[in-house]
């Protein structure tokens, strides 16, 4: 009995949170909300046959035949790089700074 109960409140609380899910959902999502998701997924479970057609045509699609060198030179950024070198150095700087402070004998803490 107490399996049940336990499958009854887990059923329940997954219930819930796609509720909140749903009502969380922005209108950003061109208006699939996780519950109407759920529910075309759901009854697309009877009808396997669309989506073997959908993955059997994207299967079909002529693949782009590019080199890695060809791929990076038509996609180069030149704008300003993710990390800095002197971000990094003072990162680095600090974090052995913070090493060296913990190690025994070390008196300058």
């Amino acid at each position: 009995m107490a399996i049940f109960v336990a499958i009854f409140l887990a059923l329940l609380v997954a219930a819930g949170v796609l509720l909140a899910a749903s009502a969380a959902a922005s209108a950003k999502d061109k208006g699939e909300s996780p519950f109407r998701t759920f529910r075309t997924a759901w009854a697309g479970r009877k009808n396997p046959d669309t989506d073997q057609r959908a993955a059997a045509d994207a299967a079909a699609v002529e693949p782009v035949d590019l080199s890695l060198a060809q791929f990076l030179r038509e996609t180069v950024d030149e704008g300003e790089a993710y990390l800095q070198v002197d971000d990094l150095a003072a990162t680095l700087q600090r974090a052995r700074d913070k090493a060296a402070g913990v190690l025994p004998g070390n008196r300058n803490r």
